[in-house]
């Protein structure tokens, strides 16, 4: 399987009694769906994650609700439902990965590679959603 496509004019928050946010300010170019991490050596600014990267890259804090370009404000959803769209069509009860090909992405758990950061992002859960559930393990396999 392969990262979804996420198109990002598609991804929306859900109304959920558990959803959380946290607003940031972007470390470059931000685009919604994404999943960042917040970089502790450049003031906090939220960057796109990368499980191929560093392990500090792969501590996801959650997933950008909009595009922010470096500098900008930037607000994410930390817990709780995310619509991400029929672009990315998420499968029901597949487990959802932070991706280390493309910075940011989205990979189902069996596209894990051994090299790769552990960070669970959560479970689709139909109807192009998915139930968030960041899980940083901060090792790789």
């Amino acid at each position: 399987m392969v990262a979804l496509a996420i198109t990002a004019a598609q991804v929306l928050t859900v109304a959920d009694a558990t959803n959380t946010f946290v607003q940031g300010v972007a470390g470059g170019t931000i685009t919604a769906g994404m999943a960042v991490y917040s970089d502790l050596t450049d003031s906090n600014k939220y960057k796109a994650a990368d499980a191929n990267l560093s392990a500090a890259a792969a501590v996801v804090g959650g997933i950008a609700l909009h595009g922010a370009s470096s500098g900008q404000p930037l607000r994410v959803q930390t817990a709780g439902t995310i619509e991400l769209g029929a672009g990315a069509a998420p499968a029901s009860g597949m487990i959802y990965i932070l991706g280390g090909t493309v910075a940011g992405d989205w990979e189902p758990c069996t596209a894990l590679v051994s090299t790769w950061y552990s960070t669970t992002l959560g479970v689709g859960i139909g109807t192009n959603k998915i139930k968030l559930g960041i899980s940083v393990y901060g090792f790789a396999l």
